[in-house]
């Protein structure tokens, strides 16, 4: 094949007369050669190393739709065709392997007559000269078009694969039955924290490093192997971690054409809608608090304000019906009268304060005071009623001790203390108040002999409408809002208050408020 070259005259002409048959077999034999080359699937082709072409099989017109002659006329026809994008590098490349005389394959694009692009393989020898030197160069260019095409569809659909896997939110991890790791994303990494796993590694050391980040390695491996032990089986559960996320791990078999390969696991970080329905079920719960809370308050309200409003009805329309009999009005009946109608002013009173708390609306008139004679008078003012009840003991230190602050709502708290102290004391109880000091605070303790407050409760002692569920409404009166109102007016004077409290054995209740002198002191050295 390579020695012949097309001839346009057609066959070798007849020799003599005894030549005959043997030019018959010539021409037969070049006809079948040359039906040959056409039929090959490709285009077979000679050339000089310049790229001028001596032979070009008809499959040439066929693919390409350029007629075989041009190949032969136009010296530079195979270099203008090729597509522009390949011109450069595809003749540089087949003209430096030839001068090599290194045979070469290489894939490139052609323009066929109607426009449209050809992708050719084309598979080329080369033929040296007695001096080494190429010669002639031979080849066949087979149409890849659909090759090209498929492989190209082929990568865009892997890239757009890689692409998915890298953007998804799920850290994706793909084992094979050999327990060989086929694939993995960046998310994955991420989530579990660690470095990026080789593709074609075992998965062994993988489960093993994930195991110190688990709160139930066990239970997480042994699912696992159950998995790998029935590799059809789909799956999904919440994976606990230690560092407080909660992941979602679904589990699914990798099948090619129907045969499972493998196992596709995939990890969704929920962390955060975890952490959000705990917060809603909280607030739910909180929001149920607060209706009981409310429900209760309603219920102790209408209590506490019925107590007083019954009494002081009887004592006035007793008074009135005195009056109109011409009777005599004892001073008694009026004190009683009297009585009821301060304590209906204190819960009105405390339900004011409480809405001026709620709102940061309470006020303060703070001035230089004595913190003992306020304490003083408080003390004074409830020893001379409830001595015969209760004894009542004073302790406090021999110097004045100054503070900045409001003596109303000091007094107030001071009063609310006592008050509390006196109701939730038995009879004959004893009830003690002291005055210290404190590194630089003076410190005002009430303490009583009286039923005490659970540890779980004393938490929310200061909160508004709470009482200890100790302390029934029958027996202890008051709106829950007393202890509330305390702990602001101290908060506001830079102090603190608190309790100390054991069940059944009393409560100690504590106000720290800064000393002046102190404060004027430190002032001074800044």
């Amino acid at each position: 094949m390579a020695d012949i070259q097309p001839d346009p005259a057609g066959p070798p002409a007849s020799g003599p007369p005894d030549g005959h048959e043997t030019a018959r077999e010539l021409s037969r034999a070049w006809r079948e050669h040359e039906e040959l080359i056409d039929s090959i699937d490709g285009i077979v082709w000679e050339a000089d190393p310049s790229f001028r072409f001596t032979l070009v099989s008809k499959q040439a017109e066929r693919l390409l739709g350029y007629p075989v002659q041009r190949w032969y006329e136009d010296p530079g026809f195979w270099v203008e065709h090729l597509h522009p994008d390949d011109r450069e590098w595809a003749a540089s490349y087949c003209r430096e392997a030839a001068e090599q005389c290194l045979p070469h394959e290489f894939e490139y694009r052609m323009l066929a007559a109607d426009g449209h692009v050809v992708w050719l393989r084309d598979l080329v020898t080369v033929l040296t000269g007695a001096d080494g030197r190429p010669e002639r160069l031979r080849g066949i260019m087979v149409d890849v078009t659909a090759q090209r095409g498929t492989k190209e569809h082929l990568e865009r659909t892997v890239a757009l694969l890689e692409a998915t896997l890298e953007s998804t939110a799920d850290g994706v991890l793909v084992v094979g039955l050999d327990g060989r790791i086929r694939a993995c994303n960046r998310r994955f990494h991420q989530i579990w924290g660690l470095d990026p796993a080789q593709v074609g590694a075992r998965d062994a050391p993988l489960l093993r490093e994930v195991q110190g980040k688990l709160k139930d390695p066990e239970a997480f491996m042994a699912r696992v192997q159950a998995l790998y032990d029935t590799p059809g089986e789909e799956s999904f559960d919440i994976v606990e971690l230690r560092d407080g996320r909660t992941l979602e791990r679904y589990s699914l078999p990798q099948r090619q054409r129907g045969v499972i390969t493998g196992r596709v696991w995939s990890f969704r970080d929920i962390s955060a809608r975890v952490r959000a329905e705990r917060e809603r079920e909280q607030l739910l719960r909180d929001a149920h608090e607060a209706i009981q809370v409310r429900d209760d308050f309603l219920s102790i309200a209408s209590h506490e304000l019925k107590t007083p409003l019954t009494p002081l009805r009887l004592n006035l329309q007793l008074l009135k019906q005195a009056l109109e009999s011409g009777q005599s009005v004892t001073p008694g009946r009026v004190d009683k009268a009297l009585g009821q109608v301060r304590r209906l002013s204190a819960l009105v009173n405390d339900l004011l304060d409480a809405s001026c708390v709620g709102a940061g609306r309470m006020e303060l008139q703070r001035m230089p005071m004595s913190l003992p004679e306020v304490v003083g008078e408080v003390f004074s003012d409830f020893r001379a009623a409830s001595d015969a009840q209760h004894p009542l003991t004073y302790e406090g230190p021999e110097e004045d001790v100054l503070i900045q602050g409001d003596r109303g709502r000091l007094s107030q708290v001071l009063t609310n203390l006592l008050e509390n102290a006196l109701k939730y004391s038995p009879l004959g109880g004893a009830v003690r108040v002291s005055l210290t000091h404190s590194g630089g605070d003076a410190v005002v303790t009430v303490a009583d002999s009286g039923i005490g407050i659970p540890k779980e409760e004393q938490a929310h002692l200061f909160e508004r409408f709470f009482r200890a569920r100790n302390a029934p409404v029958s027996g202890f009166g008051g709106l829950g809002l007393g202890l509330y109102i305390c702990r602001d007016i101290i908060e506001r004077h830079g102090g603190h208050i608190w309790v100390e409290s054991e069940l059944g054995h009393g409560s100690t209740f504590h106000v720290s408020l800064p000393e002046l002198a102190t404060r004027m002191q430190q002032e001074e050295r800044v």
